[in-house]
């Protein structure tokens, strides 16, 4: 591994022309460095696997995801870059496995449709991009396992996410659901939910009458009384965690 982080002097193409000498080097770490684009070396570095380049809000996405093609790399992270439309060219990253994107303004739908052609992909971080609603492309997101949508606004779930058929994780903490999202139900895969930090009050009556894989819930504060909390322990009474840690509320 190297970090080559926080070095706003740092010269990009002699650097590169040594790191061309570390053919064997997997991690790369280029955070917070003003970088617009990346020299054409990087293309040298064969095994590299994983890259990172947070806070580098003028990157030129187009050139860069042209060259990482050309590379295997599985981990990107983009995260805290302002970015808000992904170039059609992600879709040439066809290795990549993990992709953070969180700290970014990723609202529009052509993203998801994207996404939705990197047939590896296996986790996905959209937290902190101000979102309010996630668009119905977010189903076509069929091979995702790990679905990072915490710390945004969202107050309910588009019905075309129960078109994620493999997702087994998702993480929907600090958003604003008042109730249980009843999508929950009809994801065939999913087996965790993290939805701690929400205005939930209630859990659908969907949970009681259907029957899902989901297993286990974490409910921590959120303003749940304590009939509801009783009801709702009898209902997920079979999962392997369920979890009511939160303040008090009267």
């Amino acid at each position: 591994m190297i970090n080559l982080s926080n070095n706003k002097n740092l010269n990009l193409e002699e650097t590169f022309q040594e790191l061309m000498q570390h053919k064997n080097l997997e991690i790369l770490i280029l955070d917070s460095l003003n970088i617009i684009k990346l020299p054409d070396a990087i293309k040298s570095l064969s095994n590299l696997k994983q890259l990172s380049l947070i806070n580098n809000p003028k990157l030129d996405l187009v050139q860069i995801f042209d060259q990482l093609s050309e590379l295997h790399i599985e981990f990107l992270n983009l995260k805290n870059n302002n970015i808000s439309l992904l170039p059609e060219n992600i879709t040439k990253l066809q290795k990549i496995k993990d992709l953070n994107l969180s700290f970014n303004v990723l609202q529009h739908k052509k993203n998801y449709e994207y996404l939705s052609k990197l047939p590896l992909l296996y986790s996905l971080w959209i937290d902190h991009n101000n979102l309010k609603e996630l668009p119905e492309t977010i189903g076509a997101l069929s091979q995702i396992r790990f679905l990072y949508i915490d710390h945004n606004s969202l107050e309910k779930l588009p019905e075309k996410i129960t078109e994620m058929k493999k997702v087994w994780v998702i993480h929907a903490g600090y958003n604003r659901f008042r109730r249980l999202p009843p999508e929950f139900v009809k994801m065939k895969a999913l087996l965790m939910v993290h939805i701690n930090n929400n205005q939930i009050t209630t859990i659908p009556n969907v949970y009681e009458t259907e029957k899902y894989p989901l297993a286990g819930l974490l409910l921590d504060n959120n303003p749940i009384n304590d009939i509801e909390i009783n009801r709702v322990k009898n209902i997920f009474k079979g999962f392997f965690l369920l979890s009511f840690e939160q303040k008090k509320y009267d």
